[in-house]
């Protein structure tokens, strides 16, 4: 790991966010003009009529979300003030409910993230996505977008322009002709999004290697490696600065967590391009 990357968050080493702070902050600025331009009384999802209904009625969660956005610092490397209170916050994640991941060195693959990103590092945000309230809220807005993720309508981006998935650049970095995929078809043959980000290999793409040895592990898909601990404890300070892995917290205490005690963990993350 390089200091480069170390510097880097997680989901940009991954490719879920720009590497660049400013191609960051650019899409920031464009989705909220976009939130904006729809208006304050535009109509909200379901889901976020009902977090605005467990806002309204339970004042630590209000305290939480108001304190986590006023607490995002005015300095570098925050070019600008992206969120300023919760109603916007609130627009912004509904604009996202009814967008799809776009290609491109610049683009945010995962927008939530985006939006939520500077929040994390406040000690406001650190106990708001601790919460069990704001995590049930959060895992219902997810799957909210996956819904729209799984429908037709996720389909545009699946087109031909330098932001599509069917671009020439886009075609090399996913190697889409590994995948099985009809050329002739306007969205070669997927019924969604989520159907083309989890397209099949054809019988002749990336055969197993020593599939029969139990000894060589195969790795589950493709992926960016962001740490390796060697070592690691059946409980520790997952929580401090260098992360150690806490194998108790990582598998909710099961019975075979003795049987990995002094292990390895590897840890990656998935980007939009991988398989």
């Amino acid at each position: 790991m390089t200091p480069r990357s170390e510097s880097r968050s997680a989901p940009q080493l991954a490719g879920w966010l720009p590497s660049d702070q400013e191609d960051l902050e650019a899409w920031l600025e464009g989705h909220g003009d976009r939130t904006e331009s729809r208006g304050d009384d535009v109509e909200l999802h379901p889901v976020l009529v009902e977090f605005q209904q467990l806002i309204d009625a339970d004042p630590v969660v209000r305290l939480y979300l108001n304190e986590m956005i006023a607490q995002v610092p005015e300095r570098k490397p925050y070019l600008k003030r992206h969120l300023h209170d919760v109603p916007q916050l609130l627009r912004m994640i509904n604009e996202v409910l009814t967008m799809a991941p776009e290609f491109g060195e610049g683009a945010v693959t995962l927008p939530l993230n985006a939006i939520l990103d500077w929040t994390m590092g406040t000690s406001a945000g650190f106990a708001a996505y601790r919460d069990p309230r704001i995590n049930a809220m959060l895992r219902k807005i997810l799957n909210a977008w996956c819904e729209f993720l799984s429908s037709a309508d996720s389909l545009y981006v699946l087109n031909d322009s330098p932001s599509g998935w069917k671009c020439e650049a886009a075609k090399r970095a996913v190697g889409i002709e590994e995948f099985v995929h009809d050329p002739a078809d306007e969205h070669w043959g997927f019924k969604s999004w989520n159907d083309f980000f989890t397209r099949r290999f054809t019988d002749t793409a990336r055969p197993v290697a020593s599939a029969e040895n139990n000894k060589v592990i195969v790795s589950a898909c493709e992926s960016t490696p962001y740490r390796i601990s060697t070592g690691v404890q059946r409980q520790d300070r997952f929580w401090i600065k260098r992360q150690p892995y806490s194998l108790n917290d990582l598998l909710a205490n099961d019975d075979a967590v003795g049987q990995f005690v002094g292990g390895t963990v590897y840890q990656a993350f998935l980007s939009a391009t991988n398989y």
